[in-house]
């Protein structure tokens, strides 16, 4: 039998969740015959990608029930002023959405409702209205990370309430969840995943003595970019000089200017770059020799997966989920958040390890990251599926 998943997508177009979101997508289809139909609120990547894969989409007008604080103190403020208009804001087009999907819900007789992220109930008040399953994926804090405020009062008892099974991504995010209050017993363990390409020869340090670094994702303070910048500082010269970093991601243009200058202060226009974002960067990615995961809370950190993938050694903040995907000074290596003499020390660790050092870190990463691929992602999910509708089919 084809089931048919109804995905709710996030209005974030390019980040870990929209890519975690249409690799399963993708999997589920090519892998399991099942039929994947993704709303989404905003045309972009996401849409791209469901055109590439010949998945079907439809624009509906629903609004996020959670919302980021802001990065800067006036714009917290002008949030919390703003708090009002965002609630009527979202009674609104929840109402127009409700219209726009009615059709749709009718037409393709949809099995199960998956919520892609922690942000968006549309999901559930679809679920609560035309009685389908449904399925909500946390993958992120929400308030430990990006400082969410949340639109429903008391939110924690009304995600239990209207939701069938969540998925948490990592351990770390399972018990911050329980802990907040969702059900023990409704929450499922099932990592993310991302594509797995066959092993390629082994990295070395580059034969100039350059050790080159690259840092993905997007430029913000929580992402801990100004830890790497400022543990250069501790660094002897002759090895500073000898290591060139590249960051690849989006961000304001004020928080960039700001590590711009720290840059400049250290002298070492030379050795870092800030690239913007990337939508090639699978294809770059296997130039560099070292990965960088700085986070203050990554609630699974598919980037540091993607950097074993593609034989990096990986090096990653104490904090969120990393522990759990590295074994520090075996598949990786592992600093104190937010301690940048502790970052600079494995740095310096890193660039003199010898080559056979190097090639055993680098294969134990690498074995490492198949373990969540995204063909484990899709067949754990697609279980749960299968669990979720045999019960429901003995209920009713």
């Amino acid at each position: 039998m084809m089931y048919k998943i109804l995905f709710i997508a996030n209005e974030y177009q390019t980040g870990g969740a929209t890519k975690s979101l249409i690799g399963l997508a993708k999997c589920l289809k090519e892998k399991f015959n099942l039929e994947p139909i993704i709303f989404v609120n905003k045309i972009g990547y996401l849409t791209d990608m469901c055109e590439k894969y010949s998945i079907k989409y439809y624009k509906i007008s629903y609004k996020p029930f959670a919302i980021g604080a802001g990065n800067t103190k006036f714009r917290k403020l002008i949030k919390k002023i703003l708090l009002p208009i965002f609630k009527i804001r979202h009674i609104i087009f929840t109402k127009i959405a409700l219209k726009q999907a009615k059709k749709i819900l009718v037409e393709n007789k949809i099995d199960i409702i998956h919520t892609n992220t922690n942000r968006d109930d549309f999901g559930v008040i679809l679920a609560k209205r035309y009685n389908i399953p449904h399925i909500w994926h946390l993958r992120e804090f929400g308030e430990n990370d990006y400082e969410c405020i949340f639109l429903r009062k008391d939110y924690i008892n009304y995600m239990n309430k209207f939701t069938t099974k969540f998925i948490a991504i990592s351990n770390v995010i399972k018990d911050y969840f329980i802990n907040k209050g969702i059900e023990k017993n409704k929450i499922e363990l099932i990592y993310n995943g991302i594509h797995i390409n066959q092993k390629t020869s082994k990295k070395n340090i580059s034969n100039d003595n350059k050790m080159k670094i690259v840092f993905l994702g997007g430029i913000c303070n929580n992402k801990g970019q100004y830890q790497l910048i400022d543990s250069m500082e501790y660094l002897p010269k002759e090895v500073r000089n000898n290591i060139i970093i590249d960051f690849y991601g989006s961000g304001s243009e004020k928080y960039i200017n700001y590590l711009k200058s720290k840059v400049e202060s250290l002298k070492l226009g030379n050795n870092i770059k800030f690239h913007g974002y990337c939508n090639d960067i699978d294809e770059k990615i296997n130039i560099y020799d070292v990965g960088i995961m700085c986070s203050k809370s990554e609630a699974f950190g598919r980037v540091t997966v993607e950097y074993m993938a593609n034989n990096l050694i990986t090096i990653a903040s104490d904090t969120g989920a990393n522990p759990e995907l590295i074994d520090n000074g075996k598949n990786g290596f592992l600093y104190k958040y937010d301690n940048v003499k502790s970052l600079a020390d494995v740095l310096l660790t890193v660039y003199n390890l010898p080559k056979a050092d190097r090639d055993t870190i680098i294969e134990n990463g690498y074995l490492t990251s198949r373990r969540f691929s995204d063909k484990n992602n899709a067949l754990n999910i697609y279980n749960l599926y299968k669990k979720i509708l045999n019960k429901t089919k003995e209920v009713y």
